[in-house]
């Protein structure tokens, strides 16, 4: 008997398969199978799977044209065996009792759903704890039906165990779109609207990959209308739904404002966001017509926004274009400066610095290094810039020119370097606060 399958979606992973496919080896669970769905890698990953069916036979491969993520995790769904459906993407790990686990867990409490939390990880910094369902009910049997918060959490679908008999039962399907990005938006939320009970552990067993370049999360400036068309294929399924779960769905309309203020609004080119304030403009009066916008299912300070967007939408186009062009002429104070500089220097070496350092790359300008307290724990060098000791470096304090390059999230470390600097004879610098970083992304 198949008690979990596991599905793997594989595109062109291979720097990180191996570490993947060893967790599942080495999975303390009996009567598991990992469906593995190549979807036409290029780069290997193909001979490395077929090299694991070989030495495993847990490990069933299905190798197909590239159609996209959704058609290869439907193609992976019916070829399952088991009574249980996980998902691991092929470029993060599990630990090895986590499907033992969540079994049980959903053998005990009858579950068509169980889901927990997970790990973030990078080579860098290693594991980070984070807990996506802070403030839902744990350990007890729920549903969207009993706390509506659930069609309200991110939307990851790679935490959890699903009955298959229930997805079947409730046609639950990815959306199938080529070339698309996150379809697991959709397929979570269906999952959210038709589970009649949900379990909910607050232990994590996952560890979500952050530093892998080709993820869908490193492509949102390229593809963050993907978020819309898989709300519209959200909203579509809710309307093959009963009138009481039509009801209950409308409070997912919170979570599509969530993800696209936080998740999309950033990633927007600027020549395009009047346009794409409209679009937001339009799909939400199109969800206020047919009643999906509900008062008590959103936060007090988001519905206000809300509230102000479809009441006053040529007020809301108007800050967007003071705001524009306060970025503009931010950004352009800020080059002109650094173009007048006869050196300057970036203080930090972390992400802050090295996203800096890439605008800068496209405007043409060189930074001459990157200044650290201690060079213990830093890099020799970020993008081909030598990172030193500040107390070493070869500046003229008086006329050169340093900026902090610290996240403006922590206010209180910016605060200190720059006392510092000041103190040391620095006359020139500049604090990255939050409307600068913006203006330069």
């Amino acid at each position: 008997m198949v008690k979990v399958s596991v599905l793997v979606p594989v595109y062109n992973v291979k720097k990180y398969l191996r570490q993947c496919l060893d967790s599942l080896a080495a999975q303390t669970l009996d009567g598991i199978e990992f469906v593995c769905i190549d979807d036409g890698s290029t780069d290997g990953c193909s001979e490395i799977l077929d090299a694991y069916a070989a030495q495993d036979e847990r490990f069933r491969v299905i190798h197909k044209e590239n159609s996209g993520y959704g058609a290869s995790m439907n193609v992976g769904l019916r070829a399952t065996r088991g009574k249980y459906i996980g998902i691991v993407e092929s470029d993060d790990f599990a630990d090895a009792e986590m499907f033992e686990r969540l079994y049980d867990v959903a053998e005990k409490q009858k579950a068509e759903v169980v889901k927990s939390n997970y790990d973030i990880f990078t080579n860098r910094d290693g594991n980070t704890f984070h807990e996506m369902l802070e403030g839902l009910p744990y350990r007890t049997i729920c549903s969207a039906e009993k706390d509506y918060r659930l069609l309200q959490t991110d939307t990851f679908l790679w935490t959890s165990l699903y009955r298959k008999a229930f997805l079947l039962q409730n046609h639950i399907w990815f959306h199938e779109t080529p070339g698309a990005s996150y379809q697991d938006v959709s397929f979570s939320l269906k999952v959210a609207l038709c589970c009649k009970r949900i379990y909910l552990v607050p232990e994590g067993y996952l560890h979500y990959r952050m530093d892998n370049p080709g993820a869908s999360g490193h492509q949102v400036s390229k593809k963050y209308l993907c978020y819309h068309e898989e709300f519209a294929e959200y909203w579509r399924f809710v309307q093959t739904r009963s009138k009481e779960e039509q009801e209950i769905g409308t409070a997912a309309s919170y979570n599509a404002w969530r993800i696209y203020q936080a998740s999309c609004w950033p990633y927007v080119a600027r020549r395009d966001r009047r346009r794409y304030l409209h679009r937001v403009i339009d799909e939400f009066q199109h969800l206020q017509q047919q009643s999906r916008l509900k008062e008590n299912e959103w936060p007090q300070e988001a519905w206000g926004k809300l509230k102000h967007l479809l009441e006053e939408p040529a007020a809301c186009e108007f800050d967007c274009i003071r705001t524009l062009q306060k970025e503009r002429l931010l950004k352009e104070g800020f080059l002109q400066d650094l173009h007048q500089a006869r050196k300057f220097y970036l203080y930090g070496a972390g992400k802050v610095a090295e996203r800096l350092l890439q605008n800068l790359d496209r405007q043409g300008i060189s930074v001459a290094g990157l200044l650290v307290q201690n060079l213990e724990g830093n890099p020799a060098s970020v993008a081909g810039v030598p990172v030193e000791a500040w107390q070493e470096a070869d500046a003229d304090r008086e006329h050169d020119l340093v900026v902090i390059a610290v996240t403006p999230r922590r206010p209180e470390v910016q605060q200190e370097i720059f006392f510092t600097l000041e103190q040391a004879g620095y006359q020139n610098v500049i604090v990255l606060t939050k409307e600068l970083q913006e203006a330069l992304a």
